[in-house]
């Protein structure tokens, strides 16, 4: 497949690049210019060179903003928690269904032996969902496992599915702690530690994440396992102050996490303390809201100086949903942020929280991974909640789809 095209015809062009002016730099009556997949030109059409032999698309006066990076995903899993949706719309909470053996738990007795093929094939369209909604890259966890065996098949089937030319890039991430493992808890740290590790790093893992949260894992637990992933040379994430406050997000910055996500019951104090650490602070406006608890943390975030980046946290528990589009929408009602500030969040934003500076923004040497609207207005990727406003998602010069 080439990457190589001119996309012209823009109404209003979305670059997220602070050079081409205010948030979310706009050009209008633009056009794209790709060769290899990475971008050569971005402008004004007038301005464009000629560019003969190269494929074109027209996308008549349709506004084009990056494609989404959705930072935080677990799009891998087998059987389903509808019954658990029900039940907390009836009053249970979380954690009585979680302490039943519902949960997370209930997902890893469903997925623990799912094979590497089953894997991929049940994620699959959940994947072409994404990308039908905007989404280039996602961030993919493994979870569902505990067992080194199975989180290693679940690493595996993240690889394979970002090796698919009509799916989002994805990047691979060992949550080993995730579900409170059964049976003698230091035993289990001291696998992963040792051996977890290893074999994610072989099988593909370009992160390290941990679910630090009461009834699951401690701040102490979770600090071991991820000061000897930095060791090994993985990225840190973690999933912190969202039931409970714990005290994570400044662990997080104590040991230069990538990112911490959720963070709805974070102080300002621990918001402050990722800033000056560089640390992504990921919301999940999906999650948020289906529980109940307090907002996303989108202003406060940035008033305190962090970086802010905004992801469906697709799973069967939570937030069933691959919509970065939704999530956007939920981000400007919910978590107090402006539209623009929104879509910076879901592109360059997520592409800050898993590490990669070559996407999430429409710009010279960057990749050409666009989402083409269906409206000559980028305002409508957020005002029209619960729409379908993608017409058309772009991956290295690609149309995926197509």
């Amino acid at each position: 497949m080439s990457g190589d095209v001119v996309i012209r015809g823009i109404g209003e062009l979305v670059t997220c690049d602070p050079s081409a002016g205010v948030a979310p730099g706009i050009i209008k009556r633009a056009a794209l210019v790709a060769r290899d997949g990475l971008l050569t030109y971005v402008g004004p059409e007038s301005a464009m060179p000629p560019q003969p032999g190269l494929a074109e698309l027209d996308v008549r006066g349709a506004a084009v903003v990056p494609g989404f990076v959705d930072a935080h995903t677990h799009a891998l899993w087998l059987g389903d928690r509808a019954g658990e949706y029900a039940a907390r719309a009836g009053g249970e909470t979380y954690e009585a269904i979680a302490r039943a053996g519902g949960g997370i738990a209930a997902t890893v007795r469903a997925t623990v032996g799912a094979t590497v093929d089953e894997l991929v094939a049940v994620a699959r369209p959940r994947l072409q969902r994404m990308a039908l909604d905007g989404t280039t890259t996602a961030e993919v966890k493994s979870g569902y496992g505990l067992a080194l065996e199975a989180e290693t098949r679940q690493l595996q089937a993240a690889v394979a599915l970002g090796q698919d030319p009509g799916l989002p890039a994805v990047v691979p991430t060992y949550l080993a702690l995730h579900a409170a493992p059964r049976g003698d808890r230091r035993r289990y740290l001291d696998a992963v530690v040792e051996d977890g590790l290893p074999a994610a790093i072989a099988a593909g893992a370009r992160f390290a994440d941990c679910f630090c949260e009461t009834g699951a894992y401690t701040v102490e637990e979770c600090e071991r396992f991820l000061v000897a992933a930095r060791a090994a040379g993985l990225g840190l994430k973690i999933h912190t102050e969202q039931l409970t406050r714990t005290g994570g997000a400044a662990m997080a910055a104590r040991v230069g996490a990538t990112s911490a996500d959720h963070l709805e019951r974070a102080t300002d104090d621990y918001l402050h303390a990722l800033a000056a650490a560089g640390t992504v602070g990921v919301i999940l406006p999906g999650a948020s809201l289906t529980l109940g608890g307090p907002p996303p943390p989108g202003r406060r975030l940035l008033d305190c100086g962090a970086t802010v980046a905004i992801a469906t946290d697709c799973n069967p528990g939570t937030s069933n949903t691959e919509s970065m589009p939704l999530m956007i929408s939920l981000a400007v009602a919910l978590a107090g942020l402006t539209p623009a500030e929104a879509v910076v969040a879901a592109t360059c934003g997520g592409a800050a929280a898993v590490g990669l500076a070559d996407r999430g923004v429409l710009r010279v040497g960057a990749r050409c991974d666009v989402a083409v609207l269906d409206s000559p207005r980028w305002l409508d990727v957020a005002y029209h909640m619960g729409g379908r406003p993608v017409a058309m998602t772009i991956r290295a010069g690609v149309a995926l789809g197509a």
